[in-house]
């Protein structure tokens, strides 16, 4: 099986080349063709064949030279001051590429979205819910929508990762409260890794959404305290509606902390809980012994 894997150097992207690499079904005889964009694929693997791919550009005639039996698209940008970028990459780069695989052949997809795909969550949220449904109305033989939630362990610069940063290198963390839906699933890079290649390799056909997250749920102050308790760092307790128009205020005068819809993204309606979805055994604790 012919894979085209997009936005393949990213850390949740390289984590699901090695499970698939590792555990993939003999009968597939794989070949994962990794769509390079920016940054190098750290695997060497005599399956594994890397390409430009650029979400931006004509992606017609990259699709046209090799026939792919699914594309698995991680490709997607996840933070930008401009709004705009956030539908112009996540919804049209999604669907220039979902036409060009259905034009050269593809009828399996996977997409991997957010469990932020809901209205009310900011453009980055809201334009992966758009790609999604423009997604659904395109004939496949199988799409598979998986929707993780907060993600953590891959050294990244965002969310929980930013976190855990900073209690590490400063030793404070924010510990927010004053929303209902301070709400958080912390699911393990690996984790996402593992249960992302078997529901990729089991998925029967037809379409699928899939909510992933981690064993147990947590309020803003549980994930603080959990940080705390691990690296030793102080607590701040922020009160969420004082946290959020401050950042706006400062965004108004030029200061940019987080990114606009950031603010919206913290607090909106997620898809999934901890004893949801397609969660298994064994999955580990966050922070947990």
């Amino acid at each position: 099986m012919r894979i085209l894997v997009t936005g393949a150097s990213s850390p949740l992207a390289v984590g699901v080349l090695r499970q698939l690499l590792l555990n993939s079904d003999p009968t597939w005889n794989l070949e994962l063709w990794c769509g390079r964009h920016r940054k190098d694929i750290p695997i060497e693997d005599p399956r594994l064949h890397v390409i430009d791919l650029d979400l931006e550009s004509e992606l017609s005639g990259t699709l046209s030279r090799t026939a792919f039996d699914m594309v698995i698209h991680f490709a997607g940008l996840t933070h930008t001051s401009d709004e705009q970028q956030y539908w112009a990459i996540n919804v049209g780069g999604t669907v220039r590429l979902a036409e060009a695989a259905r034009k050269n052949g593809c009828r399996r997809f996977v997409y991997i979205s957010t469990r932020c795909a809901t209205p009310g969550s900011g453009a980055y949220g809201e334009s992966k819910l758009r790609a999604e449904k423009e997604l659904q109305k395109l004939q496949w033989q199988s799409l598979l929508i998986i929707r993780p939630a907060e993600i953590y362990g891959s050294e990244g610069k965002e969310g929980i990762d930013r976190m855990l940063t900073m209690a590490r290198k400063w030793r404070i963390i924010p510990a927010l409260f004053g929303h209902s839906n301070l709400q958080f699933a912390p699911l393990h890079s690996d984790d996402f890794s593992k249960l992302a290649a078997e529901l990729i390799q089991q998925h029967p056909g037809g379409v699928s959404i899939e909510t992933v997250c981690g064993p147990e749920d947590l309020s803003g102050i549980e994930l603080a305290q959990r940080i705390s308790k691990r690296y030793f760092a102080v607590p701040l307790l922020l009160w969420w509606p004082a946290v959020a128009g401050c950042l706006k205020a400062l965004h108004k005068i030029g200061f940019e902390i987080v990114k606009p819809d950031q603010v919206a993204r913290v607090t909106c309606e997620k898809t999934g809980t901890a004893n949801s979805g397609n969660n298994r055994k064994g999955l580990r604790r966050f922070l947990g012994n």
